[in-house]
């Protein structure tokens, strides 16, 4: 597959598309969705990912939802409709979300046998330094508010 050069793109009809993905994530049930990934979602083992993701509630569909979302806009920079600069800048809620689930990704390809599952995201936030370094501060968040919940 080839990608455009950064010169190649239009940076006008790249803010656009970011707007577009902004309002989609403003869309009732996809708030209602990333509500529940933000917050109460905090899967601590393979196991326990694979149960939610294949549970058929809905919070399954909103873990489809929320990281179908984020792996498409991760796909469309791998394609070159999007800058991974401009994504990086404006997307930073995409990297505690994948964060929550890195850990345990590969074990849950393995359990649902789709091993290209969220590739994109994998690949557009493990794939450079600045989003390996963002990974690792959101993954230290995360420990923060893990350790906060679990007190008495």
């Amino acid at each position: 597959m080839k990608t455009r050069k950064q010169s190649d793109r239009d940076p006008n009809r790249q803010a656009e598309l970011i707007l577009k993905l902004y309002d989609l994530r403003r869309e009732t049930v996809m708030r209602e969705a990333r509500s529940y990934i933000g917050g109460r979602f905090l899967p601590q083992s393979t196991d326990e990912l694979f149960e939610i993701v294949s549970a058929g509630t809905k919070e399954s569909a909103f873990v489809l939802q929320v990281y179908g979302y984020w792996d498409m806009v991760a796909a469309f920079v791998a394609s070159g409709a999007l800058n991974s600069e401009l994504v990086y800048d404006t997307c930073q809620e995409m990297y505690f979300q994948y964060a929550k689930i890195q850990p345990f990704l590969g074990g849950l390809r393995r359990k649902m046998n789709l091993p290209e599952f969220l590739i994109s995201i994998e690949r557009l936030i493990e794939g450079s330094d600045a989003g390996r370094l963002r990974l690792k501060v959101m993954k230290k968040n995360l420990s923060v508010m893990v350790s906060a919940r679990v007190k008495p």
